[in-house]
């Protein structure tokens, strides 16, 4: 029998997940023909993909340690793996990483995480008998071969796929996962190829290396990308002064650690609105309000700063003064994780665009925070001249004489000699490069562009939906592109999830043998 093929396109941090849940479903209950796995990722190493490459010690993850894993039935994995670095470092290993005592930990550490999981499951998986291929080139084509790359080919057909790589070589597999991760910031205003302008800003080191360290410097939004932006540009430049300029002006919430255990009353309470058969904004609303309420504060108090559109300081300076609001709400955001996808998909399309329009950056606030380490950063820098926060911006365009002219809504315009774009992801296909792979499978039809953002996708399996409405047999997405079925799928616990659900599917039932039931 021909030994089947997958491939994974991506090599970063959902792809090391894949392999890793992979070679866990080989291992665990099945014995057989274990398919091979290509996996093509363009950048400078396999496992940590762009967004935990080779960085500064100053950019943060936003979540502690001791929440951050690639397999989430065993959440205790990396900080297992900073004990060991520790040890290690201790018995006099000088291999071992550096691992600091805060809670918060390096982007590049974990990605010194994910290097070595992707090592050690394509290890595993050869013991399994599967052999895992790299190919340092990027993926530009995919075509269906032997189906209708109209999407309507059926799950039990036999096709395969045809994907192309940027020097023209030439695969076929039988399943493909796409774990090519958010799209690119957009460039809001037409600034790419002007000199001063950094489109991309990971990995900032070597990003914001060419930036003046006395230069005045725009940075195009307020979320976390622009606060590592900020404190890897004061670390290296002491003359620089750093603007941190949104439309909103809102940025991240400051992350409180009140317990991470279940919330018995609100996870009873999505039950009920689930059983009741009908959910809108306001049920949940009501729900969390109720649930804030029996620990004394209300969804009101939590987000204040938000809906009375509180300067940036004085948000932060509230959360490190009284942090019980904003530390409650967090946790009630972060208990409702299991439920996203349903309760997104309950919801009434209307309501969904409502949320999206009107309350998406708040919720991203609170679902994204960032670490205490970095609001009192912050906040030094505010205090010390060295950072502002504008909100209003409405036009950036480079000067004549060199630099760059910001205009405000409240009519004043601003000189700046550098703009670093840190709009962040976003998940809209109309706004992927044109020579992207992303736009191309939109353009030939294996890609239908979701109408809440990313692709159409069975929510069950996350496999590709085409025009149809049929999914493609074996084709499947991790990340961002699912999005619009399934709401939030860029945090590493839900990239994770998504793994192992697909891992699952890709060891077909002929192979499902019991372990040691065949001698």
């Amino acid at each position: 029998m021909k030994k089947r093929t997958i491939a994974v396109v991506g090599g970063g941090a959902a792809c090391t997940a894949f392999l890793a849940a992979y070679a866990r479903q080989l291992s665990g209950d099945v014995a057989g023909a274990a398919a091979d796995v290509i996996v093509f990722e363009p950048g400078k190493s396999f496992g940590p993909g762009i967004a935990y490459a080779e960085d500064a010690d100053t950019a943060l993850l936003n979540r502690p340690y001791s929440a951050m894993s690639v397999d989430y039935g065993d959440p205790g994995q990396f900080r297992r793996w900073l004990y060991r670095q520790t040890s290690a470092r201790q018995a006099g290993d000088p291999e071992a990483r550096h691992t600091p005592r805060s809670h918060f930990v390096s982007r590049t550490l974990f990605g010194h995480y994910l290097q070595d999981v992707f090592s050690q499951s394509r290890e595993d998986l050869r013991l399994l008998g599967a052999q895992v291929t790299l190919v340092p080139s990027a993926v530009v084509d995919l075509a269906v071969e032997g189906g209708d790359t109209g999407g309507t080919v059926g799950a039990g057909g036999s096709d395969t796929y045809l994907l192309t790589t940027a020097d023209g070589a030439r695969f076929v597999a039988d399943g493909v996962v796409l774990a090519i991760g958010a799209i690119a910031p957009s460039d809001v205003y037409g600034l790419n190829g002007s000199a001063g302008f950094v489109a991309q800003p990971y990995p900032l080191v070597s990003s914001l290396d060419e930036v003046d360290r006395s230069a005045e410097v725009l940075v195009l939004g307020a979320g976390l990308t622009a606060i590592d932006v900020a404190v890897v540009l004061t670390d290296a430049g002491q003359e620089r002064r750093i603007t941190l300029a949104s439309r909103t002006g809102m940025i991240p919430d400051v992350r409180t650690d009140l317990g991470t255990g279940e919330l018995p009353e609100l996870l009873a309470g999505v039950r009920r609105l689930f059983a009741r058969g009908t959910i809108s904004l306001h049920s949940v609303h009501e729900l969390l309000d109720a649930t804030l309420r029996l620990s004394g504060t209300s969804m009101r108090e939590a987000l204040l700063p938000y809906t009375d559109s509180w300067s940036a300081p004085d948000l932060m300076r509230h959360r490190l003064e009284n942090p019980l609001p904003g530390g409650l709400v967090q946790r009630c955001v972060a208990a409702l994780t299991p439920f996203y996808s349903e309760l997104w998909r309950a919801l009434p399309e209307a309501s969904r665009r409502l949320f999206l329009r009107e309350h998406y950056r708040t919720y991203n606030c609170l679902r994204s925070p960032m670490p205490v380490t970095n609001a009192h950063r912050l906040l030094g820098l505010h205090e010390a001249g060295r950072l502002d926060f504008a909100r209003g911006i409405t036009h950036v365009k480079a000067a004549a004489g060199g630099g760059f002219t910001a205009t405000f809504a409240d009519g004043r315009t601003e000189h700046y000699d550098a703009v670093v774009n840190a709009v962040g992801r976003t998940n809209d296909t109309a706004a992927a490069s044109a020579s992207s792979l992303t736009s191309r499978l939109v353009r030939n039809g294996i890609f239908v562009s979701h109408p809440l953002g990313g692709i159409r996708v069975d929510p069950g399996t996350n496999q590709v939906r085409g025009s149809s409405g049929s999914v493609f047999p074996r084709l499947y997405v991790l990340g961002d592109l699912a999005s619009g079925e399934h709401f939030h799928v860029s945090s590493m616990e839900l990239v994770a999830g998504q793994a192992a659900k697909v891992a699952a599917q890709l060891v077909p039932a002929s192979d499902r043998l019991l372990v040691g039931a065949v001698a």
